[in-house]
């Protein structure tokens, strides 16, 4: 979201931006970066959408999704309302599925066209993670959340005046459900030029996994690559460390001793911890959407070792631009084949920084945007 709207305001664009300061990603606002200064708008409203019994409960007998009930705010609602009724706007862009809810409000009181940004499928995210779940308990209620949510994801799939998918994957999937409004297949984008081209080879390489670790998918494949992949590294590369960063780090791993690993938790500047390092492991098991960090590592020139579900989203060629690994062996191999032939390592950054300059540049894809919004002005 940050990109996007920095990419808007350098093309000119009038912006206003009403955001939730959730209770679960809370953050001190008057530390965001000077750009936000530069907008039309901004507010950011304490929403409490931490997970509680109670609301669960009722959400399960009403057979609503809880996934979205924990985001449906009052004090939202009221100023969303006040924005609309002091403002004219061409276009509101939702940012993913959460802010569906407020849809009504929007319709209600402003003429604008309605266009959703389509994060992830969401409820993919939750089958997956139903799918991977051992306990017969947690398995069934994570499968209920993701019917819950499919049913709310289904629901609303036509009321939006264009539907902005951000893989082709999901630009499919969407029409195959059922989505018969207008979409624009419209990727992630790298401001390329704000992003050093440094591929490492120095010795000893480093390898290194940077993610927010309150994402269930992120915790899934943390424990995937410490449990089941690293001890296969140790064994043959025993001088090779794995470095873990990401905002949120819970104190578990902390307290574990791991071999080999490193746990650094949040980086004050994730550009200065990556710079150094050499390859980026993205082992994810479930999720949706497309990863950021596996673009922001391929426009590094970082060698990236991710699975099919990581690279999901990306036009990236296995071997080529990256590797793709499904089990344990194979990602251990990939890794521990990088570290005893560096000279690969630099082959695929080079590669894949050549990838993301061509095909997921930001300032041609808002360009792209802004002008597709300006033909949606004239859709009656």
């Amino acid at each position: 979201m940050h990109y996007y709207t920095e990419g808007f305001l350098e093309a000119g664009a009038a912006v206003s931006m009403l955001a939730m300061n959730t209770t679960r990603h809370w953050l001190d606002t008057s530390k965001l970066p000077d750009l936000y200064k530069r907008l039309q708008y901004f507010k950011a409203i304490k929403v409490d959408n931490r997970i509680k019994p109670l609301p669960a409960l009722v959400s399960l007998l009403r057979g609503t999704s809880y996934n979205i009930d924990r985001f449906v705010s009052k004090e939202f609602t009221d100023e969303l309302i006040e924005l609309l009724k002091q403002n004219t706007f061409d276009v509101v862009q939702l940012e993913g599925l959460f802010l569906v809810p407020y849809l009504a409000t929007i319709r209600k009181y402003s003429k604008a066209k309605v266009v959703i940004r389509q994060h992830n499928i969401e409820f993919r995210i939750w089958e997956r993670l139903a799918a991977q779940a051992k306990n017969p308990l947690k398995k069934l209620y994570l499968s209920l959340l993701a019917k819950r949510l499919k049913e709310f994801e289904l629901k609303h799939i036509n009321d939006y005046d264009l539907v902005l998918s951000i893989s082709k994957e999901d630009d499919d999937y969407l029409k195959a459900l059922g989505c018969l409004k207008p979409t624009l297949l419209h990727p992630f984008g790298i401001a390329v030029e704000q992003i050093p081209f440094v591929p490492s080879t120095v010795e000893p390489i480093s390898l290194y996994h940077i993610g927010a670790m309150d994402w269930l998918p992120n915790q899934e494949s943390v424990q995937w690559l410490l449990e089941k992949v690293m001890p296969i590294v140790s064994q043959h590369l025993p001088a090779t460390k794995l470095y873990l960063a990401g905002r949120n780090m819970q104190n578990y791993y902390y307290q574990q001793s791991w071999q080999n690993v490193e746990v650094l938790g949040e980086v004050p500047d994730a550009l200065a911890f990556e710079r150094d390092k050499s390859i980026l492991l993205v082992p994810l098991l479930s999720g949706g959407g497309v990863r950021i960090k596996i673009f922001q590592g391929m426009a590094m020139g970082k060698a990236i070792v991710t699975t099919s579900i990581g690279v999901e989203g990306i036009e990236a060629i296995a071997n080529h631009h990256v590797l793709i690994a499904d089990n344990p062996q194979d990602f251990a191999q990939s890794i521990i084949d990088l570290v005893q032939h560096p000279k690969q390592i630099l082959k695929l950054g080079t590669a894949a920084r050549a990838l993301i300059e061509t095909k997921y540049n930001r300032k041609k894809l808002i360009e792209d945007l802004l002008l597709r919004y300006e033909q949606l002005l004239h859709v009656s």
